[in-house]
């Protein structure tokens, strides 16, 4: 309870300005005219500003499942199945999948939070823990936390895995590892990681496997499911090469980094990626080789899909460089990043709503 109501507070006052500036961008700048779906998902402002870019192809796939758009099929089941259970619950209107999406969304986003400071003050003191769920709240492509987009959801999933593993709570850990497999491509999986290094450190190597097993099992369950419903035994790499990624050597997306063709904002997107970066080297002497180890992954395969578009929106799982913040940073690194995160988060949030690709 003590995370909780220290979090509270900063993701009530985020959520209240997220609101704030997507609705004053739809409000007073121009309406586009050509989008890459349907301009105005709903005639509500709030619902229709939350839901651009990736955001339609979840509803959609809670709508109508898998296989009636080949693209979808790079985007993992839990999300639009939670919204499909919520959007059913609340009547089944097209209106309905979109505020089920936000619910989930901000839901888990506390969850999130209240999770992260809670692992934080295992090794360290509440405070520290409030700074790391602040500072996840800042991050520049903090948006979509917020909106029809499974971060939040990966996120708590995620950091309530490796906080139950830490507290030697198995079972708990091996079930949110499972969820977090089903929510995200490979990024999901890799909470195996920590999970089992917590194990081995304990009790050996079986410990490990078995404690690895159910994100393992969940991932190519799924890639197996995937098979059965499409006829493809790599769907998911068919799917992702539709929309211009697939797996490649870490930095070679680097290569067209400042081709104006492909990145509207490559100083931002080269500087988020080096800050991370720079977090994920230093958490290897901060944080347990378990967090270190999960940070790393994560990146690599953040920057390992051919493109870096979307990697400042990946860098939000990365979740143990807030930490390291929060362990690390002096007072006035801290008040630069928030005050940069801030501004950044305030123009983004504006972009996104407006239809500009941000992450």
């Amino acid at each position: 309870m003590v995370a909780a109501r220290a979090v509270l507070a900063p993701f009530l006052l985020t959520r209240v300005l997220t609101v704030i500036v997507a609705l004053a961008a739809v409000a007073l700048f121009p309406s586009p005219t050509t989008c890459p779906d349907v301009c105005h998902p709903s005639t509500n402002p709030l619902l229709d500003a939350a839901t651009r870019w990736d955001a339609k192809a979840y509803v959609d796939i809670a709508h109508d499942g898998y296989g009636a758009v080949p693209a979808n099929n790079a985007y993992f089941p839990l999300y639009p199945l939670l919204m499909r259970i919520l959007a059913t619950a609340l009547g089944g209107g097209n209106d309905s999948y979109l505020v089920a999406g936000l619910v989930i969304s901000n839901l888990a986003l506390f969850v999130a939070l209240v999770y992260l400071a809670r692992l934080v003050a295992i090794d360290r003191d509440a405070a520290a823990g409030t700074r790391a769920a602040f500072y996840l709240l800042v991050f520049p492509t903090a948006v979509f936390l917020s909106v029809v987009y499974p971060e939040s959801l990966l996120i708590a999933l995620s950091i309530g895995a490796v906080y139950h593993a830490r507290r030697e709570e198995w079972l708990p850990a091996g079930a949110l590892g499972f969820l977090a497999a089903l929510t995200r491509p490979f990024i999901g999986a890799a909470v195996a990681l920590p999970i089992a290094i917590e194990a081995y450190q304990r009790s050996g190597v079986r410990a490990a496997l078995a404690s690895a097993a159910p994100a393992a099992v969940a991932l190519v369950g799924w890639l197996v499911l995937l098979w059965r419903i499409t006829g493809d035994p790599k769907a998911i790499l068919t799917a992702e090469a539709n929309w211009g990624v697939g797996p490649s050597i870490p930095f070679e997306a680097f290569f067209d980094l400042f081709d104006p063709h492909v990145y509207g904002f490559p100083y931002f997107v080269l500087g988020s990626t080096l800050f991370v970066a720079a977090l994920v080297l230093l958490s290897w002497r901060v944080l347990r080789p378990s967090l270190a180890a999960y940070a790393t992954v994560v990146f690599l395969i953040s920057i390992a899909t051919g493109s870096l578009t979307s990697s400042p929106r990946y860098y939000l799982s990365v979740f143990p460089v807030f930490m390291v913040l929060a362990a690390v940073a002096p007072g006035w690194a801290s008040r630069t990043y928030v005050a940069l995160g801030a501004a950044l988060g305030v123009l983004f949030t504006a972009m996104y709503a407006l239809w500009y690709w941000v992450a």
